[in-house]
């Protein structure tokens, strides 16, 4: 959501996206009297994040985006929540800058159509080695659903079988202090300043 949010507290927030619900046209919401936002969180990003009463409430809202930001006002945008994983010793042959390959790769590993959003390589093309045929790939899927398919059956990438796995959020770490796991950054740091290698002050 975009910065005229700024001034909401929670539950304004809450309100405000209810309000927008109810002046939406919802012939087809799964029940049109249990479509109910119920709490709203900030991200550091300027953004809000919404958590609707049930799963039902939440697909139907993301089909309906265009019609929710019309009523919501300003310049809001929604964007889909994405779940990262990532699949291994994949066939450098895929190229990652063609969304046509993602749509093969659905097709040949069986999720369903525009479950991929992007994929890109975890390390850049010029850093590969002379001979290397294969490589990791972070693949950004539009469900929990179409990852867990994923991480249970594989993919086909450019004919071969790939696996993958749960990406795992990196811990925060200030890079003044070097605390790994910390609440603040290095422009809020008030600790010495530390080597990213060896820890002493220099």
């Amino acid at each position: 959501m975009a910065n005229h949010l700024d001034n909401l507290d929670e539950g304004k927030l809450v309100e405000k996206a209810n309000e927008a619900i109810t002046k939406m046209s919802r012939t087809d919401a799964p029940n049109r009297t249990e479509v109910k936002v119920i709490g709203a969180k900030r991200l550091q990003n300027g953004g809000v994040v919404y958590e609707l009463n049930n799963p039902g409430a939440t697909t139907w809202l993301r089909k309906e985006k265009t019609d929710f930001t019309k009523h919501f006002g300003g310049a809001s945008v929604i964007k889909d929540k994405t779940v990262s994983v990532i699949a291994e010793y994949v066939p450098i042959a895929h190229n990652t800058d063609t969304l046509g390959e993602n749509r093969i790769i659905e097709q040949e590993t069986g999720l369903s159509p525009e479950s991929i959003v992007t994929t890109r390589w975890i390390k850049p093309v010029s850093r590969r080695s002379a001979g290397q045929r294969t490589a990791h790939l972070i693949i950004r899927l539009r469900s929990p659903e179409a990852a867990n398919q994923t991480i249970r059956d594989g993919l086909i990438i450019a004919g071969k079988r790939t696996w993958a796995r749960r990406m795992k959020k990196e811990p925060r770490r200030c890079l003044k202090c070097q605390l790994i796991g910390t609440n603040h950054l290095a422009a809020e740091c008030d600790k010495p300043t530390a080597c990213g290698t060896c820890g002493k002050e220099h």
